[in-house]
Order: structure tokens, then sequence, then C-alpha cells
């Protein structure tokens, strides 16, 4: 049976992708690839990320793309061939599995990079030592995540709405804590060490709030709710939205907030952009040993 994320996949790559993809264009320049690298992507999605790393590591290079969804790994797939990427294979995997498309679980990879996936993940500890145990010297972990929240954004106003008049169906937020602070601890739980934390936002532009609602409703989460709750009792939270910016026709035009992590292994000499050269430290915070 399709999962929600599998139904939504079309939609996601149709009106999110182009607008997200200047968000991973930030992080893969951020990590300073280079050509003939191996890469592993969990959480890929339908891809753009997978391509902007393909287009680095080049032909000598490797990139393995994962994603629990059927259907965004079809999607990933299909947008690597249409591109000319023969260096990237793309699996059903859970972000935790490092193993490559053969099954081998000793091999390593130069980088981890994971856009936007990090939500999903309830032992996000467990994930991040899953991805340090399979670095190659010199390798180095980047994640994309939402944050810090914008309390005054639409995607804010819209789970508020929700939660007014349909509290007992919530809508997780694709926030995690993305701070300097809680992401220096979440690595180091996880075995690596917090090299760069940079804050990037990008404007998101829709032609009507309508069109913005219409947009949400295929990203996997606000589709679960929509097929549960239906369109009449949806229709009125979106009717509350619209009220709230000026009616339906409204243009919508804001700045979404996202922070770019990069950690490496203590001790390693890692590259990073503008960096050809920088020594991971060892921890600098006392975190529980799981």
């Amino acid at each position: 049976m399709a999962t929600p994320w599998d139904r939504a996949a079309a939609g996601y790559l149709e009106e999110w992708v182009p607008r997200f993809a200047p968000y991973h264009l930030d992080l893969v320049r951020e990590l300073a690839l280079r050509p003939g690298s191996r890469v592993l992507v969990p959480s890929c999605g339908p891809g753009a990320e997978v391509l902007a790393v393909a287009r680095t590591v080049g032909a000598t290079g490797h990139v393995r793309a994962t994603d629990k969804s059927d259907e965004m790994v079809r999607l990933c797939r299909e947008q690597a061939q249409a591109a000319g990427f023969p260096s990237v294979d793309v699996g059903v995997a859970d972000a935790a599995d490092t193993r490559d498309a053969a099954g081998a679980r000793d091999v390593l990879w130069d980088a981890v990079v994971c856009a936007f996936g990090l939500w999903q993940v309830e032992d996000r500890p467990g994930l991040v030592r899953a991805w340090a145990k399979a670095l190659a010297p010199r390798g180095k972990v980047g994640v994309l995540t939402w944050g810090p929240a914008d309390e005054d954004g639409p995607f804010e106003l819209l789970a508020s709405c929700m939660k007014d008049l349909e509290p007992a169906h919530h809508v997780p937020s694709p926030h995690v804590e993305a701070g300097r602070e809680p992401m220096m601890q979440l690595f180091e739980q996880g075995g690596l060490t917090l090299v760069r934390h940079t804050v990037v936002r990008h404007t998101l532009v829709f032609r009507s709030a309508e069109h913005f609602v219409r947009a949400v409703k295929e990203a996997c989460t606000w589709r679960r709710v929509w097929e549960e709750l239906g369109d009449e009792r949806v229709g009125r939270v979106a009717a509350r939205f619209y009220d709230s910016v000026g009616g339906p026709d409204t243009p919508l035009s804001f700045d979404s907030p996202a922070t770019i992590a990069v950690a490496g292994l203590p001790g390693d000499e890692i590259e990073l952009e503008n960096r050809p050269s920088i020594r991971v430290p060892q921890p600098s915070l006392r975190v529980p040993k799981h």
C-alpha cells in the first residue's frame, strides 16, 4: 500500500523541489565536495540535492541516494537518468542504512549529505552515530534543516489555524532545534564535532495564498491530515488562514530560514567552502553516552 510520501511525491517534485533547490545548492557548496568523492545521500526525496552532488563529484565519483518511499526513489532515479549521471545509484533504505547498492556494510563515504530529512527521524543521535561510523578519513556530514522557526511565516500560520480548528489532528513540524548549541550537542552525541553552522534564507513566492495551500496539501504530513479530515473540514482551516493573510488571492512572498550544519570526526582534517584545510576539534560539550 502506498504511503503518504508515495502519494505526495509527484506534487512535491512539481511544487517544492524548484523552491527548495537553492537551499540544496547552498549545502553542497558548503561541503566543498571534490571530483571522485563517494557520497551517501539519505532521505533523498526526488533528488534535487542528489543531482547537485553528482555534478560536483563528476563521472569519477559515486553517489548512493536512498529514501524510504518507493515513489520518491523512482522519481529520484528518473531525475538522475534524465540528467545523465551514471554514477548515481538509488534504492529504498532507511536513513541510517549506510550500505552501498550491493549491501556491503564496510563501505566508507567521503561525505553524508542529508537535506530536510532530519526532522523525520526520532533517534537523531543514533542516526548521526551510524553516519559517523561510515565516514572515510577526512569525511564529513552535512545536514540541512528548517529553522530557526519563523512564527509569522505562512507555514506556521497555517499550522496554527489547524491547531485552533482541529486540535486533535497534529501536523508534525519540519523544524528541529537548529541553533548552534543544540546542533553541536546532537553531533557530539553521535561521535562528531560541529565545524560549521550557517543560517541561509531564500525567497519562496506563491502567486496566491490559495496556491500556497494547494502546494502544502502535497506535502506528506499535510496530505495525511487532508486524507483523514476531508476537504470540507480542512477547507475551514484554509479559510481561517486566508483571513489571516488578506484573502485567498493574496500573493505570498517570504524568506524561510534554514540551517546548514557540517561536522567531522574529531582530529580529522577536512575541507569546507573557502577553507581548504580545517582540523576538526575535539568535542567541547559533555554529552550523555548512549
